[in-house]
């Protein structure tokens, strides 16, 4: 199914305002479909933490949801799509209980972007057990690399080893150094990025891990900058990632950096001027400004009448995290293109058997913003069965016009690849 004939289909929810702690909070959006029952999708996410542009996830379903419930709902029977969003406040508990909410959930057909990063396998495996799929999760363990319930996008868990071999390459430099949390899956992810360095030829400095606990950075930047790395590749929360650059930059470290997109937002980088050493990120999408994607022009527009509708946080402001926006709402257009291949009422079991059958488009040619998935065909990688899109570039940060372009000097990687 073409992307141009989806415009009249779906997307996601409408606002939510403050959340007390744990409160989940369902929403709607746009005009009244017709009797068939809705259905329900959710948001999970660490909101309320220092990391707040998190929160920026929940509004991307949100964004899509009042899209598709305007122009003709889900599916034949033109049902609506509510949001519901569960805080995880960040903790293992916090997370499968907001697991457990969704699939007690009647109506519930998916999980749309879960941030999900303390209590992975609990989580999924709760999801498993109730037949409700995991669109474009947080994939972080390797339980998720092979469980039937995920459908993911991109591959994040390559990020780390595509940011050393891509900026090294960007660079010419060949020495990285790596910091992280001390969180399994991170340290894991160290570990297979040194492997990719060594098998691209290049060399590690050696690592860093800090406490999950950790508030000042600086003596950490210092660890690694004794190491002596000609270029830093790290993995943090977004809210870190702002506080390393910082504290990188007032020790006077002057080496490229390189991050997951989405892990800083465009005002902390602004934030700290063009004194900051050149800044990359490992991406798997566009800019959120980029010309020449008319997906993305359609995302824009609809970020604008969420936002004049009331919800703040679908704004693309640089003061917020729009990456993380953008990411929801392609996810929730999954939603809409397999609903579009149910027949009759849409719910969880026939929505996960359309899933399992569906090609989902992002544009056409040169214009898509992702590579087309075909979720029937799992990778041929047993270690990666779910992981169908494993392509990520490199982008860097431009001080003076505050975006982030493509670097075409450096091919784009496939992550399954670096890390074998």
């Amino acid at each position: 199914m073409r992307i141009d004939r989806v415009r009249r289909l779906p997307l996601a929810v409408a606002i939510v305002g403050a959340l007390a702690a744990g409160l989940v909070i369902a929403t709607t959006a746009g005009a009244r479909t017709k009797a068939a029952p809705s259905v329900d999708i959710w948001a999970i996410a660490p909101i309320g933490l220092p990391a707040e542009d998190v929160f920026q996830t929940p509004a991307g379903d949100s964004v899509a949801a009042r899209y598709i419930n305007s122009h003709g709902g889900l599916g034949n029977l033109h049902q609506k799509l509510v949001v519901k969003v569960c805080n995880t406040q960040g903790t293992p508990t916090g997370e499968l209980q907001c697991g457990q909410q969704a699939t007690a959930d009647p109506n519930s057909i998916a999980v749309v972007e879960p941030i999900v990063v303390r209590n992975t396998d609990a989580f999924t495996a709760e999801l498993e057990n109730h037949g409700l799929p995991a669109i474009n999760p947080f994939v972080n363990a390797p339980s998720d690399f092979v469980n039937p319930i995920n459908f993911p996008l991109w591959s994040p868990n390559f990020a780390l080893a595509a940011c050393a071999v891509l900026t090294a390459r960007a660079t010419h430099l060949t020495t990285v150094g790596f910091a992280t949390l001390t969180l399994p899956i991170n340290v894991a992810e160290v570990h297979s990025a040194i492997t990719a360095t060594t098998n691209a030829g290049l060399k590690s400095a050696g690592d860093v891990e800090l406490p999950i606990t950790s508030t000042d950075l600086s003596p950490f930047a210092r660890q690694l900058q004794q190491m002596n790395p000609q270029l830093d590749a790290v993995q943090f929360p977004p809210f870190l990632t702002g506080a390393w650059l910082a504290a990188s930059q007032q020790l006077g470290v002057n080496v490229p950096t390189c991050t997951q997109d989405g892990l800083t937002d465009y005002q902390t980088v602004a934030g700290l001027g063009s004194s900051l050493p050149p800044f990359y990120v490992a991406a798997f999408l566009p800019d959120v400004y980029s010309k020449g994607y008319p997906l993305i022009d359609q995302f824009r527009s609809q970020a604008l009448a969420e936002v004049k509708a009331g919800d703040k946080q679908a704004s693309l402001a640089p003061t917020s995290n729009p990456q993380l926006t953008l990411n929801a709402w392609l996810a929730t257009q999954v939603v809409a293109q397999a609903s579009a291949n149910v027949k009759g009422v849409i719910n969880r079991t026939k929505f996960l058997t359309a899933l399992n059958h569906s090609t989902v488009r992002f544009g056409a040619g040169k214009q898509q913003v992702l590579p087309t998935i075909n979720f029937a065909k799992p990778n041929s990688n047993p270690k990666y069965t779910r992981l169908f899109n494993t392509r990520i570039f490199l982008k860097k940060w431009n001080p003076n016009t505050k975006r982030y372009t493509t670097v075409t000097t450096v091919r784009a990687a496939l992550g399954d690849q670096l890390v074998p």
